[in-house]
């Protein structure tokens, strides 16, 4: 006979609101006191004065922790610790050790019909451009019911803006519609368990402990329920590639998300997960194919007449058809680095395209800071690729680089790093030769001109002349 008893969870949880507002105090000051790195965990031990595992607790939102744990971390990030802030674990009936019953599926789909939770997903009503690529995106998911799509890109690229604009296009094929962003890494249990309760309507309040069990259940929903499922700027919770590390692992903790993707891409459901990265998560391309349910966009950047609509929003700018033909193909239609670039020529030229082309300072300000994101992300291979690249003018073949670059790296290493360069737009191909994205190579060849005699040394020793072979 099952004996019935009452088990009361001690503590207090943080609610969605909650979470969100400590993360978004943590961003903020990981932005202006930490060089827009994360905090480790040692570091945010450091800083709230509370242990590691305690911390891991606050953030996993599914354990309770004593109230004043909570108001320490808040007052950390001079934030006050408010009763919406935080609820305390419902009181629940348990059989023996088994986990409580969900509610039934079917229940929870009769009671909502089409629900759209956009999050924090940015206003899209000015949209220039990407015609193409949402006619593909669209086809991909209405018509050959692709059950995942990631669309890689460098940064600024408009992979956000492209995700939130496909979604208000086809949200009348889904019943539900949700918009995440990974921009803060949140644990991969609080995403599951945020996502759960809008599938349930709310009634999702008691979820399995295991991850295993939670991402089965969203399974569950994906099958029985058409959704759309927004995940933006999965860079967050892969691994920094500096040093040996390979591009595309997830960072320690985050490993979940792994699992989550390969059962979204290898199990028959009705539903699409669109996922938006500058880097392709381990496991993508074992599922990708043109013909099979997971498909990968690689953006490219805008037009000249799209950019054109761009900066006429924005107020009055002239050029000759080659100033604009050359401004695009300097910032490769990077709708970001040319929004930034805009406001330079408006405030400092007047509008005056031709003007500020003939200074040749294309790299400054937001666009450094870029660049730099995206350089020290990379690999150690992947690095000297850039330089090497950056520091000759001619494109090189994959026999030239091998000629240059250390007999300790394999030719596997290499064709991995040219491979991870393409997939994040920073080099580009034509025929069998590989050249560097004009931005970057005035990127590095800036900074190690900015740096003086001695830094300029310093390159020119780890990086031999580049010998191109005709």
């Amino acid at each position: 006979m099952n004996v019935h008893k009452h088990r009361r969870k001690r503590g207090v949880i943080l609610t969605a609101q909650g979470f969100e507002k400590l993360e978004q105090a943590k961003s903020h000051a990981e932005s202006w006191e930490n060089r827009y790195k994360s905090y480790t965990l040692e570091a945010l031990s450091d800083r709230t004065g509370l242990d590691p595992d305690t911390l891991m607790k606050v953030f996993a939102c599914n354990v309770g922790v004593d109230k004043r744990t909570l108001s320490r971390c808040f007052r950390a990030f001079n934030l006050q610790l408010e009763a919406s802030d935080y609820y305390p674990p419902q009181r629940e009936k348990t059989i023996s050790t088994q986990y409580l019953s969900p509610i039934p599926l079917k229940k929870a789909k009769n009671q909502i019909k089409h629900k759209i939770d956009w999050g924090q997903a940015p206003d899209v009503s000015v949209f220039f451009g990407r015609t193409a690529d949402l006619g593909l995106l669209t086809q991909w998911i209405q018509q050959e019911h692709c059950r995942l799509v990631v669309l890689l890109g460098m940064g600024g690229i408009g992979k956000t803006y492209l995700s939130v604009k496909l979604a208000t296009q086809i949200q009348n094929d889904f019943e539900f519609v949700i918009w995440r962003s990974l921009r803060n890494a949140p644990p991969i249990e609080f995403v599951l368990a945020d996502i759960l309760l809008l599938l349930s309507n709310e009634q999702e309040t008691h979820l399995p402990e295991s991850l295993e069990d939670r991402i089965e259940r969203l399974i569950d929903y994906l099958k029985l329920c058409r959704c759309l499922l927004v995940l933006d700027h999965a860079e967050a919770i892969l691994q920094d590639a500096s040093g040996n590390c390979s591009v595309g692992y997830y960072r320690q903790g985050y490993e979940g998300y792994s699992e989550l993707l390969k059962r979204v891409g290898k199990t028959p459901h009705q539903s699409c997960v669109v996922l938006t990265s500058r880097e392709k998560p381990k496991g993508i391309g074992e599922m990708e194919g043109k013909t099979l349910p997971v498909r990968i966009l690689q953006l490219g950047g805008l037009q000249a007449i799209e950019v054109q609509e761009i900066f006429k929003a924005k107020g009055f700018f002239y050029g000759s058809t080659a100033d604009w033909s050359k401004l695009v193909e300097y910032y490769a239609g990077n709708p970001l680095a040319l929004n930034i670039v805009s406001t330079t020529i408006q405030k400092i030229f007047d509008g005056n395209i031709s003007e500020f082309l003939n200074h040749n300072t294309a790299v400054f300000g937001e666009l450094r800071h870029l660049l730099t994101e995206h350089f020290q992300r990379l690999s150690e291979v992947e690095k000297q690729i850039i330089i090497w690249l950056s520091l000759h003018s001619q494109p090189a073949s994959f026999s030239n680089l091998r000629e240059q670059i250390s007999p300790t790296v394999s030719p596997q290493q290499l064709l991995e790093a040219l491979e991870s360069l393409q997939e994040r737009s920073l080099i580009e191909q034509k025929n069998t030769f590989f050249s560097v994205l004009s931005l970057m190579r005035e990127y590095i060849t800036c900074d190690s001109t900015s740096n003086g005699r001695r830094q300029k040394g310093k390159l020119s020793r780890s990086v031999p002349p580049l010998t191109i072979v005709q």
